[in-house]
């Protein structure tokens, strides 16, 4: 994507409303406003693919955690039990 700056775009915004106050024709005014449409599309695209990058930055950033390998310790269960397991009936 090309490295525009926003306020270079609104500044191409700017000229182009300008001009499209003062068309002589109904086409001339067309013109003018396309091109705003397509100023307003270049600006709402960086923005997006702004986003996206700043979201990919972040999500790669994230770092797993570890959970300790210790030693299990085996709990009590008592005598009325039938065995270490909870499926042992």
């Amino acid at each position: 994507m090309l490295n525009i700056p926003i306020a270079a775009i609104l500044t191409k915004m700017e000229e182009q409303l300008r001009q499209a106050k003062t068309a002589a024709s109904q086409q001339r005014l067309r013109e003018h406003i396309a091109a705003v449409r397509a100023l307003c599309d270049l600006v709402l695209e960086k923005e997006e693919a702004e986003a996206k990058e700043t979201t990919a930055v972040s999500s790669a950033a994230v770092v797993p955690l570890s959970i300790p390998q210790g030693k299990s310790e085996r709990i009590d269960i008592g005598d009325d039990a039938n065995g270490p397991s909870l499926f042992d009936f």
